[in-house]
C-alpha cells in the first residue's frame, strides 16, 4: 500500500488533555459532560490531530481500526463514532447511552452493538437484527472478522467469561452455555436468581 503524504494511519486514546494549541481539535458530539480524547497521526507522527468525542454513560471505551486505512470506530460510554481520520470527518454514529461495547461491520454499513445480554445490528439508524440472549449480564470486546462477530459473554455469577461467535449471514450464535431459552416468556416468570442454563448443544440456529 502507498504511503500517502498526511494519510492518518493511527489513533489513540489520551488520558489527559493535550495543551491548548499544540494540534488541531475537532468535536464530535457534545461538550455538555463527559469527553473522550482520541488523538489520530499518520504513521510517522507528523500530522496529529485531535478528536473530542461527546460520552455516555457505560464504561466501554476504546478506538479501533474499522476500515483500511484510515476509518476508525470511536466507542464512547455507548455512542459509537465512524470517524474518516484523514478527512477529519464523520461518517455515521450511533447514540445509545446504555450500550456495553460498540463494533463497526463496513460492508453492511452497520453498528454492531452490545448491551447486557444479547448484540444488535444497527443499519441506517434502525435495529435489523437481535440476537438471542447470549449473556448471563454482561457484554465486552466486540470484534468484527469478515462476516463474524466475535465477543466475550458473562456466563457465570462469579463473573466468568466465555467466548461467541455470531455468524451475521447465517445468524447462526455459538457459545458454550445457551441463555436463548430465557428469553421465552414462560420461562423468563419462572426463572430464579439461583437457577442456571444448562450447557447446551453448541450450535443452535435463528430465523
Amino acid at each position: 500500500m502507498t504511503d500517502l503524504p498526511g494519510r492518518t494511519e493511527r489513533a489513540e486514546i489520551v488520558h489527559e488533555r493535550p495543551p491548548s494549541g499544540t494540534c488541531d481539535e475537532l468535536l464530535f458530539g457534545s461538550d455538555r459532560g463527559n469527553t473522550l480524547w482520541v488523538k489520530f497521526s499518520d504513521r510517522h507522527g507528523i500530522v496529529e490531530w485531535i478528536g473530542k468525542f461527546g460520552c455516555g454513560t457505560s464504561s466501554a471505551m476504546r478506538v479501533t481500526l474499522a476500515a483500511p486505512p484510515d476509518r476508525f470506530i470511536v466507542a464512547a460510554g455507548g455512542y459509537a463514532y465512524l470517524v474518516d481520520a484523514t478527512r477529519r470527518i464523520l461518517l455515521n454514529e450511533f447514540h445509545d447511552q446504555f450500550a456495553q461495547d460498540v463494533a463497526f461491520e463496513p460492508t453492511r454499513n452497520a453498528f454492531v452493538v452490545a448491551d447486557y445480554v444479547r448484540i444488535r445490528l444497527v443499519e441506517a439508524g434502525k435495529v435489523t437484527w437481535m440476537s438471542p440472549r447470549i449473556a448471563l449480564d454482561g457484554i465486552r470486546n466486540l470484534k468484527v472478522e469478515g462476516q463474524t462477530i466475535r465477543g466475550l459473554a458473562v456466563t457465570g455469577y462469579e463473573g466468568e467469561e466465555e467466548e461467541f461467535i455470531v455468524d451475521l449471514d447465517s445468524r447462526e450464535v455459538r457459545c458454550p452455555t445457551d441463555y436463548s431459552s430465557w428469553d421465552k416468556p414462560a420461562e423468563a416468570v419462572n426463572a430464579t436468581p439461583s437457577s442456571r442454563p444448562a450447557k447446551a448443544k453448541p450450535w443452535w440456529r435463528f430465523w
